[in-house]
């Protein structure tokens, strides 16, 4: 009983109401333009909250699961909209995992969660794709595509979390839309290179380094921090 008391106690004291974290997401399902069946947590900000897609690291080995629901709460109390997708071939989502990241149907689970959140009422006019590991290069390649494509609505704003090769596999950064927008390169001092060879990129690039980090979704853990490093760039990019 006293237990009980401490934690209403301590939720009242936070303003945050008891059980409002299960009752914020839900779980939806959409289909992308070649077929496949995709699952998602579809977490609504207020009205006209920017959008935040999220994709994890590689499946079919991760999963949307990489993001901790209190990293997607967080986000929502700081003004977004978010939707946290299991790509193809990864968690509860069909599909060939190794179409995710490579060629040129990784994109389409980006278009097919762009169009499940306008649907829903969804800001996406201002939007960040946030992917981890190889989750950046399906943002990358949807932001090419969308520079192509007046029927798309391309982001407003990247995260790469521990970014590498393998997110430029099929859309080089260099000469992209990417050097036009703001893009915040998140990266562990071991696994640094990449991102720090990116250090003369876009005039609106940001670089953050976290010491022990971890990889991707991973920085989590021993850099909690890092949610709100991620939301404050954001909140300065998507006004």
């Amino acid at each position: 009983m006293f237990h009980r008391v401490l934690v209403i106690t301590l939720l009242a004291a936070l303003s945050i109401p008891s059980g409002a974290a299960a009752a914020d997401c839900e779980v939806v399902r959409f289909k992308t333009s070649d077929g496949v069946e995709l699952e998602a947590d579809w977490c609504p900000g207020g009205k006209d909250a920017p959008l935040l897609v999220l994709l994890h690291m590689i499946p079919p080995h991760h999963s949307r699961k990489n993001y901790p629901e209190s990293v997607r709460l967080d986000w929502v109390k700081a003004g977004f909209s978010v939707l946290n997708v299991d790509r193809r071939g990864g968690g509860e989502s069909a599909g060939n995992a190794k179409e995710a990241y490579k060629g040129p149907k990784g994109k389409l689970d980006v278009a097919a969660a762009l169009a499940f959140a306008a649907g829903k009422g969804a800001n996406t006019t201002r939007w960040a794709c946030i992917g981890a590991s190889n989750g950046t290069t399906s943002c990358l390649d949807f932001a090419a595509h969308a520079a192509t494509d007046d029927s798309v609505a391309g982001p407003s704003a990247l995260v790469f979390m521990t970014g590498g090769t393998y997110t430029e596999a099929q859309t080089a950064l260099k000469g992209s839309i990417a050097e036009t927008l703001p893009v915040l390169f998140t990266f562990n001092e071991k696994e640094k290179k990449w991102s720090e060879s990116t250090r003369k990129g876009g005039e609106k690039w940001e670089w953050k380094s976290y010491a022990p980090g971890g990889h991707g979704t991973l920085v989590f853990g021993p850099n909690a921090e890092a949610v709100g490093d991620i939301a404050s760039f954001l909140k300065k990019h998507l006004k």
